[in-house]
């Protein structure tokens, strides 16, 4: 049995090929979507590239308080009673500061690269990072790993990832379980769309020409979003079945 097989079987979660289908055949409309819609700029793309940079930089202290930003301008803080919170700023630093040096041993790293050893050292950065108050560690984690490690590591979040993937946006609460969860999607669904010559060949058109295509990831992230968004358009046309 293989280790996605084994996952699923696991999280009694699905198969993923189905969704990566899906991705593959709508992937020129799910990017014309993404940029189409105009709802990601400002702050949330500028926070986002300083972020990159002082990662590549290896400059814990910017990357710090750039991904700090960067997460706040993505949502993952709300004011007021209610929805996500993240720690403490110093909180969220001592942190980063204690996995650097594993993240460091990982930067240069591939998904193909990372064997037992490699998954070892990501789950220990997984596991001690800590970005929000609230119970739900896997979507800031991922978002903070994914400017970390962006070879490695695609954000994922309830809205977009969850739903194209799951049909639902909850997520019980757990870090054994959000771990799992966490692995599943990049083992069963992220890393086999980087080998799949369709998705290649967009990839190498579209990275380094449109703004938030930093990354292979980062841009199979981008159709996922798209996707979602083609979806509900779909869903609110006139004539369409109503549930």
């Amino acid at each position: 049995m293989s280790i996605a097989q084994l996952i699923r079987r696991t999280l009694n979660t699905p198969d993923f090929s189905s969704h990566r289908i899906a991705l593959i055949e709508a992937r020129e409309a799910a990017h014309r979507e993404y940029y189409d819609s105009e709802i990601f700029s400002g702050p949330s793309l500028f926070f986002h590239l300083r972020a990159l940079a002082a990662s590549e930089e290896r400059d814990v202290d910017k990357f710090t308080e750039y991904t700090y930003a960067v997460l706040a301008s993505w949502g993952m803080h709300r004011m007021g009673r209610g929805g996500a919170k993240m720690r403490e700023f110093d909180d969220f630093l001592r942190s980063i500061e204690h996995q650097w040096s594993g993240i460091l041993e990982l930067k240069d790293a591939s998904p193909a690269d990372l064997g037992d050893s490699g998954w070892a050292k990501l789950e220990k950065i997984f596991r001690g990072l800590r970005c929000m108050a609230t119970g739900t560690s896997l979507v800031g984690n991922s978002k903070v790993l994914a400017h970390a490690l962006p070879n490695l590591v695609a954000p994922i979040d309830r809205e977009y990832t969850l739903r194209f993937l799951f049909g639902r946006t909850d997520v019980k609460n757990g870090m054994d379980r959000e771990w799992a969860l966490f692995r599943a999607i990049h083992v069963g669904f992220y890393y086999p769309l980087l080998h799949a010559e369709s998705i290649v060949t967009a990839i190498a058109k579209w990275q380094g020409q449109f703004a938030w295509d930093t990354s292979q990831l980062k841009i199979l992230d981008n159709l996922v979003i798209g996707s979602v968004r083609l979806a509900r358009t779909a869903a609110a046309a006139p004539g369409a079945p109503t549930v």
